[in-house]
């Protein structure tokens, strides 16, 4: 069905997470970024598209909708706190807040992120995260990419990647440990982001993926992290949990591999590790589903439909 919007609207934010900043600018709107607070678009990640446009406060300029962003940690972590609650009360405009986190292992409850969130609308970043929220005026959005801006790896390094923080913050969230086990238990170090590469433009990191054979994602309670995404974009294999509907477009031996065994896992990460033929295969197979699963139109698709809805 046609959405019918006005040709393009104002929405200012102030920056979160880059990668996915990125992709929001990729709607058919003006986006605008608040450069008053701690927050920065750091461009090693991704660079700033030409069109986005920033502002030092929101009197500045005419908008018709401000996003805002939450997770977990928000009602605990004093700077999210701070910084959520007063654009979200000083706003007087139509809001749509992201919730970026699911509480499965840890952070703050659903009543306290609905006393957040009050009457706004809630985006989710997974259908496990949405339901255990419980925010009635809300949905789950997938998020999605340009294909054609991830390149076919050529699995030169034979390598498995691990991208996510390595420190010991949030290490029950992203569980950390896993990977440590796996190194200590098989022989084979990791090629861990964040620990054994960091990448000073968004160009190096994608050149690095298309490079890299297998991807391991061993979070229980990360909603869909956008690093799976990228490398299955990239042709690798994906060796992941199952806790966030990864086995509506996973299956496994054909496209990648998940499983919420972590002994398995193991398993599945030796196993292709040692037969590079399988992890080409696979990870072939990986890109194309991940091409259509993860498609940029879609994820603009799903905005417009809530962009119609909230403006």
């Amino acid at each position: 069905m046609q959405i019918s919007l006005k040709a393009r609207l104002n929405i200012i934010k102030y920056p979160w997470h880059v990668a996915h900043d990125y992709e929001l600018c990729k709607l058919p709107h003006n986006m605008i970024f608040l450069t008053n607070t701690h927050r920065r678009w750091n461009v090693n990640y991704r660079p700033i598209p030409p069109y986005v446009k920033f502002a030092n406060n929101i009197e500045s300029v005419e908008t018709d909708l401000m996003i805002l962003h939450v997770d977990q940690w928000t009602w605990h972590e004093l700077d999210k706190r701070l910084l959520f609650l007063r654009y979200r009360n000083m706003y007087k405009g139509k809001k749509i807040i992201i919730n970026h986190g699911c509480n499965m292992v840890d952070g703050c409850t659903s009543e306290e992120i609905k006393e957040l969130i009050g009457d706004n609308f809630m985006v989710c970043n997974s259908s496990t995260a949405h339901h255990l929220w419980g925010i009635e005026n809300s949905r789950f959005i997938r998020h999605g990419m340009s294909p054609e801006e991830w390149p076919q790896s050529n699995y030169g390094r034979g390598n498995i990647v691990v991208n996510q923080p390595p420190g010991k913050i949030h290490n029950e969230y992203r569980n950390n440990n896993a990977v440590i086990k796996f190194e200590e238990k098989t022989g084979i170090k990791v090629d861990w982001i964040g620990r054994d590469y960091k990448f000073s433009s968004f160009s190096k990191y994608r050149t690095f993926l298309s490079t890299s054979s297998i991807l391991f994602s061993p979070s229980y309670a990360s909603p869909n992290p956008r690093a799976r995404t990228e490398a299955m974009l990239c042709g690798m294999a994906l060796v992941t949990t199952n806790f966030h509907g990864e086995s509506e477009y996973i299956v496994n031996g054909e496209n990648g591999y998940a499983s919420n065994n972590m002994s398995e896992l193991y398993e599945y990460l030796k196993f292709l590790y040692y037969n590079p033929k399988e992890a080409r295969r696979i990870g072939h197979n990986s890109r194309n589903m991940a091409k259509n699963v993860f498609h940029i139109d879609k994820f603009i698709a799903q905005w417009q439909e809530v962009l119609k809805e909230v403006v």
